[in-house]
């Protein structure tokens, strides 16, 4: 099956001289951090989720229980008359010594400094969080950012160097933590090791070192330590492109180990914890309001999505299973949560956080002329003359009837000012979003904005080259939603709320290849309250 990591299997197999200037990299089998920091999530007025896990130095000898003291304070001093909030819990070898506890009681829309500590003599580092505003305020402002996809082998995070400056409310991350594939050699672009697991991780020990390994990079640390995150998955926490129904009968435990592993090393309180039968499952579609200004709705486009169909997901013509009506992403029960949460929410604004794309993206079979400018030749296969070619079947393309009744839902409601926050395919895309793409009278009833990457591959690693002026000029032709595209840079993307717009911007960094990077605004846009238009502010930087 051509997926796109066999692509970049095979693109990569020649060195290219667009990533030679990725010198700095660091020796084989890097050693694991000694402290693995701190984390809050899941920011609700009254609480939050506070995270840590105890060293290895301090660990008891035998997998032992040990007990772990948290506050919470108002000051960054802890003096005795800020402590908003404090406790002892225990953990244990059984949950690899990682610690979560929810914290309630807390003032709504507040900063709070928190830590751990141990009489094994483990004394965390002081995290920052701060709770949600009550649902019945009027914020007039509210900011966050997003990311997603860090493989830990492709680059260093120099995105979250820059994003840990920031002053936002929250952060969001889109799925790809961690890659369970790893790589050894530091040829064709790659900066870092990853031989955990022989290559793959399967079982919950090796899923748990990934997830430790990455932890080991100290930009990841302090980004989780300054801001409260509202964390999803997507495929790479388990396994490339899978589908929850599909693993749940091929491999459960490789299953149920890959979601013991995340939900013991994110700030994730589940709405239903982990089944303790199989298959397992665990609800981490959720919502949380900011005022009445933002509601974020949390995604799971996993765990119930049907299997991929069409042969492969990369670069694929169509085929007659996609317009299976009963096909489906989201499951019936996350679909009529979905809907009814929409149509209930009263914020200004109602956010979507997707793991995948959902605007459609296509590139028609194009003249031989044209198409011999592109790097790949596989635009060109004869099966697809006289069809388009679907970039990414992985993603809502693979799902069109589903999208489509969610978008004419939304459309139906009457639904305002609802804007999708994706990741997924590394590089950055925004537009509108249509209950009919193929139809350019369908209405307009919302915006899609997708970020690039942490640190994971683009189309400019994949290829060697810069191609987003040429995807400028060939993806509007068919893809005429679609407003503005890059395909090189790297990014977190900062989204500001006020009641009158919604400001956008993918603040990018120039480099991912070495440690140390300067960044710079890529692009800012702006939706209009009640509009459902994406409007460029800025010209492209770089």
């Amino acid at each position: 099956m051509l997926t796109r990591r066999s692509l970049l299997r095979g693109v990569l197999a020649t060195p290219v001289a667009f990533i030679a200037n990725r010198l700095a990299a660091v020796p084989a089998n890097p050693p694991f951090t000694d402290d693995y920091g701190v984390a809050s999530g899941d920011p609700q007025p009254d609480r939050v989720v506070l995270w840590t896990r105890v060293p290895e130095a301090v660990q008891p000898t035998f997998g032992e229980v040990v007990a772990v003291s948290y506050q919470v304070a108002t000051t960054a001093d802890f003096s005795p008359g800020s402590i908003a909030a404090e406790g002892e819990l225990q953990t244990s070898g059984s949950a690899d010594y990682t610690v979560k506890v929810v914290t309630d009681g807390l003032a709504p829309a507040t900063p709070y400094y928190y830590r751990f500590w141990t009489d094994t003599g483990y004394q965390s580092v002081v995290g920052q969080t701060k709770t949600a505003p009550m649902p019945d305020v009027h914020p007039q402002v509210m900011s966050f950012a997003f990311v997603s996809c860090q493989n830990f082998t492709q680059g260093f995070y120099t995105v979250y160097t820059h994003l840990a400056r920031e002053q936002v409310d929250f952060c969001v991350h889109l799925g790809d933590n961690i890659y369970e594939a790893g790589h050894v050699g530091l040829e064709h672009g790659y900066v870092r090791e990853d031989d955990i697991g022989d290559g793959q991780a399967t079982d919950l020990g090796a899923y748990r070192q990934k997830y430790q390994l990455y932890l080991s990079d100290p930009h990841l640390r302090e980004v989780r330590r300054r801001f409260p995150w509202i964390v999803l998955w997507d495929d790479h926490e388990l396994a490339n492109n899978y589908a929850g129904p599909q693993v749940a009968q091929q491999s459960p435990q490789r299953q149920r180990d890959a979601y013991t592993a995340f939900l013991e090393y994110m700030p994730v309180q589940p709405i239903e914890p982990l089944s303790p039968a199989d298959p397992a499952h665990v609800r981490l579609y959720r919502q949380f309001a900011f005022g009445d200004l933002l509601e974020v709705f949390a995604l799971d486009e996993r765990q119930y999505r049907d299997a991929l169909v069409c042969n492969r997901d990369f670069l694929t013509a169509g085929c007659p299973e996609l317009k299976d009506p009963t096909r489906t992403m989201l499951g019936e029960a996350q679909r009529g949560w979905l809907q009814s949460s929409l149509q209930a929410s009263k914020a200004h604004w109602k956010c979507l956080l997707s793991e995948v794309m959902m605007m459609r993206l296509a590139v028609h079979n194009q003249p031989g002329s044209l198409a011999a400018d592109l790097p790949l030749s596989i635009l060109r296969q004869p099966g697809a003359i006289d069809q388009d070619v679907y970039v990414n079947l992985d993603g809502w393309d693979g799902y069109p009837n589903e999208r489509s009744h969610l978008l004419q839902f939304i459309a139906d409601q009457g639904l305002r000012n609802v804007v999708v926050c994706t990741g997924d395919v590394h590089n950055c895309y925004a537009g509108i979003l249509r209950p009919d793409f193929e139809d350019s009278a369908s209405a307009a009833v919302g915006v899609e904005f997708v970020g690039a990457s942490v640190s994971s591959f683009g189309i400019a690693e994949m290829t060697g080259q810069d191609l987003t002026e040429l995807g400028r000029r060939l993806v509007p032709h068919v893809n005429p939603h679609i407003a503005y595209l890059d395909l090189k840079h790297h990014v977190y993307t900062k989204v500001t709320v006020s009641p009158t717009q919604m400001e956008v911007q993918y603040i990018a960094v120039r480099t991912v290849g070495q440690s140390v990077s300067s960044a710079f605004l890529l692009q800012r846009f702006v939706v209009p309250h009640g509009a459902s238009r994406v409007m460029l502010q800025s010209q492209p930087g770089g």
